[in-house]
């Protein structure tokens, strides 16, 4: 203990402290001369909040990551944060006053130019019952400044079924004080110990045989690498689910056998960059969902060029929104998953390339035999003979172009490495007819568009939508659009007619759904009627 400072005073180096709302680890106690007394010289999570990189007047008292986040605080300032259980009492703690739950002059709503105050009912009722800290089955105790564990085994004597718990945004330094708070905890499942900066835990607490039964773990903005993570995931030797997203993770060698037996990795946020660094996860014989979003992938290939590809066996789920992929050869790829379903692919510079999310999903559809949901949204059968169709279509002129036309067994390699599925295409729904190939345009007539009124007579008095909507789009595509707009139980009920606005006269009826909107001359400005 350095001189000037009391037992209640001391704070230790790797401490973690909160002030004004922002969180630092400890690097430094003692003197900064020629200013009289102790000073923290700590590191911000945030490093614009600081002021230094650990030098001052060219004495260098610690070193910090980034240039400005160090600086100098007095111990007055550093909130050192609270046991577990302070904290529990605090959040979950009986209170006596009933006006103590509520303030009456933070409830209210906001309407034009109107504050309306609620009476909330039944706090008193809730706060009984999350009082009783034996039957709390959840307990978040984000942001409460939890600092450890406290007098070992008052949580489990208080906490015996506990079974999800939050330590998110704490103030704990540790993994080893999070091993001492969870292992009180028999039943845990789920543990989230988010925006934490948890010093990594040493061989002799790896070796340790604590039994923890987590099977679902968030560990998201932890600031951590792979090769971390393979250092803490050993203490934790029952997961299923691995939640690691916006860390530093960039390489993903040398898995750890402690997540073999997972069903989901979220990955999201983490710089990967390259799609070889994800097939060293390929191997989790048990992986049903991975999640890729914004994780700087621009290409995907799988190297054994085998179809079904023998990566990710039984991966039914993958999540691969705000990427760079550009090409259609990354989602002929997807394909050979052999168990993939469900596909979530929103904002990637591919959809915009196809027209719009709208002509992307269809030419997903097509190149991907097994896939049942598309960006959260169904794929019915009769969506997919739509898209099937027109993508028979749209590439018949480049088929027959390929030798298709003559002898279908002599295509060009070419043709079959961009388009793999259009001859299982032709077997299943036959060759599309000359006058509906399409010629492929340039991308500024392809994708001119028209601004459509829709009526519906579900809608009553309420105004008619309007959308923009590309010429090119088939009915069969229109119907699915008016399915999601107006959140229709079936495709199949739906009937389409438009009112030209230049010409007065009966409704024309879009009865085809393999004909798009310029077949029928719907003009910008025509209104179309949704007839259920």
């Amino acid at each position: 203990m350095l001189a000037g400072m009391t037992n209640e005073e001391t704070i230790e180096i790797g401490a973690r402290i909160e002030s004004d709302g922002h969180y630092a680890t400890v690097m430094f106690v003692g003197p900064v001369p020629p200013t009289p007394g102790i000073w923290i010289g700590v590191e911000w999570d945030d490093p614009s909040r600081g002021k230094h990189d650990g030098c001052y007047e060219g004495v260098r008292y610690f070193s910090t990551e980034h240039s400005t986040a160090g600086s100098f605080l007095r111990l007055k300032k550093c909130n050192r944060g609270v046991p577990f259980m302070t904290a529990l009492v605090e959040k979950y703690g009986r209170v006596e006053d009933e006006n103590e739950l509520v303030r009456p002059e933070e409830m209210f709503v906001l309407g034009t130019n109107k504050k309306t105050h609620v009476e909330l009912v039944g706090a008193q009722k809730v706060n009984m019952e999350q009082s009783q800290f034996c039957k709390l089955k959840e307990v978040s105790l984000n942001g409460m400044h939890v600092n450890g564990a406290g007098n070992m085994g008052d949580i489990a004597c208080n906490l015996p079924n506990i079974r999800e718990l939050q330590l998110s945004n704490s103030l704990i330094s540790t993994w080893s004080q999070i091993i001492e708070i969870v292992s009180q905890m028999p039943l845990l499942k789920q543990l989230d110990v988010s925006l934490n900066r948890l010093q990594l835990p040493n061989v002799e607490d790896s070796r340790k045989n604590v039994c923890v039964p987590v099977e679902i773990l968030y560990a998201n903005r932890l600031n951590v690498d792979w090769q971390d993570v393979n250092k803490f995931i050993v203490l934790f030797k029952s997961l299923l689910e691995f939640h690691i997203c916006y860390n530093r993770i960039t390489y993903l060698e040398n898995c750890s056998v402690y997540i073999e037996n997972l069903t989901l990795l979220n990955l999201e946020g983490n710089p990967i960059h390259e799609w070889r660094n994800v097939l060293c996860l390929a191997d989790l014989k048990h992986l049903e969902t991975l999640i890729l979003n914004e994780t700087d992938l621009g290409e995907i290939v799988f190297p054994d060029g085998n179809y079904p590809t023998v990566h990710f066996p039984k991966l039914v789920s993958l999540s691969l929104s705000n990427n760079r992929i550009s090409e259609w050869s990354s989602v002929n790829e997807l394909n050979k998953l052999q168990s993939l379903t469900v596909l979530r692919f929103h904002r990637n510079p591919l959809v915009e390339k196809a027209g719009g999310s709208l002509e992307a999903r269809q030419v997903i559809i097509a190149k991907m035999s097994r896939i049942k949901m598309l960006n959260r949204m169904e794929v019915s059968a009769g969506e997919r003979r739509g898209a099937e169709l027109d993508y028979i279509k749209l590439y018949g002129l480049e088929w027959k172009a390929a030798g298709g036309g003559t002898d279908p067994t002599k295509l060009s390699s070419s043709f079959m490495d961009a388009h793999p599925r259009y001859v299982e295409l032709i077997k299943k729904l036959g060759s599309a007819e000359d006058s509906e190939m399409k010629k492929i345009e340039s991308s500024a007539l392809k994708n001119s568009l028209i601004r459509v009124k829709f009526k519906n007579p579900l809608l009553g008095d309420s105004p008619d939508l309007e959308k923009k909507l590309p010429l090119t789009m088939t009915i069969q595509k229109l119907k699915a659009l008016i399915q999601r707009m107006f959140k229709l139980p079936d495709q199949g009920i739906i009937r389409l007619s438009y009112v030209s606005q230049k010409m007065i006269g009966p409704e024309i009826d879009l009865d085809n759904n393999m004909r798009d909107l310029s077949y029928y001359s719907v003009e910008d400005g025509d209104t179309i009627c949704v007839h259920c």
